[in-house]
């Protein structure tokens, strides 16, 4: 067991020195489309600062795919993220794992409320409406206890008044436990390349996709008491049309039921501060994250409910 672990290890890290010299000298300063692919809609994820490739639980929608064997049954997940210029993006996501194998299918979109039109003469000439659709399908797979491997497809689609673009893509992802006894706790690695795919555009001029490549660790410390658990994630990111990113994360969780989160990320010209709260009962989860970059946008709010129940998929056990 022990060798195949350390042959799992070796090709994780061939893996990650090959997507890193493919996608880190491609963050160059390029237009790009569909750019609502980069904002976080999973609140957990953007109150530890979007430092989530190595956070193994429920955030495999969006931060790494391969993190979809940690679900442990069947998660549902809805969020709602809100600018006080009455744009919203909603995500719906079901993801259920058997602990070897995970399948999952998210569905989000962007869309805003009617928007003023103008003439080049400054006359109004009525309303019109923009929005995004995300339609995304994931298959995660764990060949060894310590690596997790996987992979989404996924649509996009995008409409201005009456002229749309449609482009897919991929995302890949891997990560990698080791032993909890070696550092004192449980040390993850994580990496991710995402929106991996074609070009999309309204006329003959094409453009990329917000391609992004992220990799990072997260660490929970075993010496805490049990009532107690704390969670702190580092990542790099990497971005097409952007400057690379640094982001921080921790979250202080309180008898599995209460946990308070906060983070830094990295954006042109300083950091963002971002906090969040979540709350545990039984099966449900409901966290909340609030974000002001000081920019055009302005402050977010994003909400997300979570719901668990039993797998769908036979458990590697059973199915021997």
């Amino acid at each position: 067991m022990g060798g195949r672990v350390t042959r799992w290890w070796v090709v994780l890290l061939g893996a990650v020195s090959m997507l890193a010299a493919l996608v880190l000298p491609l963050a160059a300063a390029t237009p790009t489309c569909a750019d609502f692919l980069k904002i976080s809609t999973l609140p957990r994820v953007a109150a530890l600062g979007e430092a989530s490739a190595a956070v193994t639980d429920a955030t495999w929608a969006e931060a790494n795919p391969s993190h979809l064997t940690y679900v442990g049954g069947s998660l549902f997940t809805f969020s709602h993220t809100a600018w006080f210029q009455d744009i919203s993006l909603d995500m719906l996501s079901f993801g259920t794992s058997s602990g070897r194998h995970g399948l999952g299918l998210t569905i989000a979109g962007l869309h805003t409320d009617p928007l003023a039109r103008y003439s080049s003469e400054d006359q109004y000439e009525g309303d019109f409406r923009y929005f995004d659709l995300l339609v995304a399908g994931t298959y995660a797979l764990a060949p060894a206890s310590a690596l997790r491997l996987g992979i989404t497809g996924k649509t996009v689609y995008e409409k201005i008044d009456w002229d749309s673009a449609t482009g897919f893509a991929v995302d890949l992802g891997a990560g990698y436990s080791l032993p909890a006894g070696l550092v004192g706790g449980d040390l993850s690695l994580g990496l991710a390349v995402r929106n991996l795919g074609s070009k999309m555009g309204y006329t003959d001029e094409k453009y990329d996709l917000p391609l992004t490549c992220q990799g990072g660790l997260a660490y929970r410390p075993s010496w805490l008491p049990q009532a107690l658990d704390l969670l702190v994630a580092a990542d790099y990111r990497a971005t097409r049309g952007a400057v690379g990113a640094l982001l921080v994360g921790a979250e202080f969780e309180v008898m599995k039921a209460v946990a308070l989160r906060l983070g830094s990320r990295g954006r042109d010209g300083g950091q963002d501060a971002t906090l969040g709260l979540g709350l545990k009962y039984k099966n449900l989860t409901l966290d909340y994250a609030y974000m002001d970059p000081g920019q055009s946008l302005g402050a977010t709010h994003r909400m997300s409910l979570g719901f668990r129940t039993s797998r769908i998929l036979p458990s590697p056990e059973s199915a021997r």
